[in-house]
């Protein structure tokens, strides 16, 4: 039996209890949410997906362009509305620490919140978001829960926005550690952050805050204070909340939806679909906007087949790493000036193919100059780099080494990822997204790539 055979044999003998668990938590959330005020009046349903799992439908109704998907009431969310109006929560902050130069975003803060009411479900029953947080996942699929062995098969960006994520996940704890890591709990007598909230907690609570948050104009919500206590703590704006039941809304970008406040709700509004109608118990989705799977991938922890958002990034890296390997390029000589150029002037940033679109701008620039020119000055290479863009349609060659080195890269990448033992939900993730980059990078190839088995040959 394979790998993936024994996952799944494993995850159907744990689902009947968790769904049964989920269905008792949706149950309970239903309650709480009808009692402040929501009407379900599109009659919307929570469904398991074989693609997506869990999902929304509306058992009764079609939906089409134009048509309204919920209309949730504005006290249901968890926004800085929420917050503030918490006081023991804001009573663990005080304002007289708080400093300039150790500031958190509110998603950083909305996650120790989140641990917070978490902490008082646990303790004592009494939290208010108690049935909403017996709904949220307990664990997540992005590469930043991938194991160690994991990383070290994953692509060099990926890697970077996995360091990144963490480096301020932890920043973010720490400085929350400073600020009330020495208070007790009443409760329980544990002190906060020392013995309640753990870093591996908070990465959970951040993660459950980045994946399922929405976005709102926080200056329409009615704030019970004119006067913030959280601002002076907060780096960027408050414009995020986290949405009970909505946030079990997944992604396609083969739909448009517009998300806004009216009055005292919060409305999400179908305004294109792909199909001239979602028949009952067919999946409902919205749209979190136009996003690469790359973004997907380590933001939410998917992807998406054929994403009609998608490009595939390219680095001076790659391009670095091309030469070294490439016979033909390796001996050639290269002046270091052009690469210090490059870098000075930004030209490495949105270097990206595009399946439709071809080639950016920017990464036949920076092709053109390294393979193309023999001048190195700055003056030259100025004159060059913003001259005549017609000059820079000679990098046919260099752009299919590039793109072949890529598919290369990501299939040693994925060899790489089979050789584990077995793999977390989070690598077998990623391990398909790497297989959708191949994919990707192979119909480019193939669209775009002339005599691109030519180029094969020569390397």
């Amino acid at each position: 039996m394979g790998r993936t055979q024994r996952l799944r044999r494993r995850q159907a003998s744990e689902s009947t209890t968790v769904d049964a668990h989920k269905q008792n938590s949706l149950q309970a959330l239903y309650v709480q949410l009808h009692a402040q005020g929501w009407q379900n009046s599109t009659q919307l349903s929570a469904h398991s997906y074989v693609q997506t799992g869990r999902g929304l439908c509306s058992k009764r109704r079609s939906f089409v362009a134009g048509d309204e998907l919920i209309r949730l009431p504005v006290e249901c969310l968890i926004s800085i509305a929420t917050l503030e109006a918490d006081q023991a929560f804001k009573g663990l902050f005080n304002k007289d620490l708080f400093d300039k130069d150790a500031r958190i975003s509110f998603q950083a803060l909305i996650a120790c919140y989140l641990m917070h009411q978490k902490h008082l479900h646990d303790c004592s029953q009494s939290s208010h978001i108690g049935v909403y947080l017996d709904t949220l996942p307990r664990s997540y699929t992005t590469p930043y829960f991938c194991t160690i062995p994991e990383l070290q098969c994953l692509p060099e960006s990926v890697l970077e926005r996995t360091v990144a994520q963490n480096r301020q996940i932890r920043d973010y704890y720490e400085i929350l550690k400073t600020l009330v890591g020495s208070q007790y709990c009443e409760g329980c007598g544990q002190r906060y952050c020392q013995e309640i909230w753990s870093l591996a907690e908070y990465r959970v609570a951040y993660f459950a805050v980045n994946t399922r948050s929405v976005y709102l104009n926080a200056r329409l919500l009615k704030l019970q204070s004119s006067k913030s206590h959280f601002q002076p703590l907060l780096s960027g704006n408050t414009n995020l909340a986290l949405a009970p039941f909505l946030d079990l809304f997944n992604h396609s970008d083969a739909v448009q939806t517009t998300a806004e406040i009216q009055g005292q709700d919060y409305v999400v509004t179908l305004n294109g679909l792909p199909i001239p109608e979602v028949k009952p118990y067919d999946q409902l989705y919205i749209s979190y906007g136009a996003l690469t799977n790359f973004k997907l991938l380590t933001e939410y922890g998917f992807w998406l087949k054929g994403n009609a958002h998608d490009y595939f990034e390219v680095s001076l890296l790659d391009i670095e790493h091309m030469i070294k390997l490439n016979k033909t390029l390796a001996t050639q000589t290269y002046h270091r000036n052009i690469f210090k150029f490059i870098r000075e002037h930004n030209l490495c940033d949105q270097m990206f193919v595009h399946l439709d679109d071809g080639c950016s701008h920017n990464l036949r620039v920076v092709l053109h100059l390294i393979f193309k020119q023999q001048a190195y000055f700055p003056n030259l290479l100025n004159q060059i780099a913003f001259g005549d863009v017609d000059q820079f349609d000679d990098v046919q060659p260099e752009l299919a080494y590039l793109v072949a080195h890529k598919i290369r890269e990501y299939q040693i990448f994925a060899g790489e990822l089979d050789k584990l033992p077995q793999l977390t939900e989070s690598g077998a993730v990623a391990r398909s997204y790497l297989m959708e980059c191949v994919r990707y990078l192979n119909n480019f190839e193939a669209a775009h790539c002339a005599s691109v088995s030519d180029f094969h040959n020569k390397e």
